[in-house]
């Protein structure tokens, strides 16, 4: 088991939509040794922590860009975690989340106002192999 800290994902919104910002890794199954002696499977669990987001909004002054940060897991409905954001020209901003996320959940970022300009968002947060179990 060991934990990995870096930078979960990165993305440069410059349209309305849906953007993934970061999908945790879904266990992955192992079998060990062939299916005549040993058909046993394990998969390696994943969780996620995510520490923080940073948003840094480039643009003119006329200029903005307005959305949701939202969850998703499985082909659920996605569920909001921050709603209404909104970035203008010159705006840096931190969101610290300190929050776990389970296997196969996706972190997304929904455009739903672009005036114009860029927002470059950067996921940062530690990956942890939390232990084995069956598939």
């Amino acid at each position: 088991m060991s934990d990995s800290y870096k930078i979960l994902g990165q993305a440069d919104i410059d349209a309305t939509g849906t953007t993934a910002l970061y999908t945790v890794p879904s266990p992955a199954a192992t079998s060990y040794g062939s299916v005549e002696v040993s058909p046993k499977s394990v998969a390696q669990n994943v969780q996620t922590l995510v520490t923080s987001l940073a948003f840094s909004f480039v643009g003119t002054a006329s200029q903005t860009i307005k959305g949701d940060l939202t969850l998703s897991n499985a082909g659920a409905t996605a569920q909001i975690l921050f709603a209404d954001l909104q970035f203008y020209s010159a705006q840096n901003s931190v969101i610290n989340m300190n929050m776990t996320l389970p296997p196969a959940s996706v972190l997304n970022f929904v455009c739903d106002l672009d005036t114009g300009g860029n927002l470059y968002i950067t996921v940062f947060g530690v990956e942890m192999s939390t232990g084995y179990g069956p598939s």
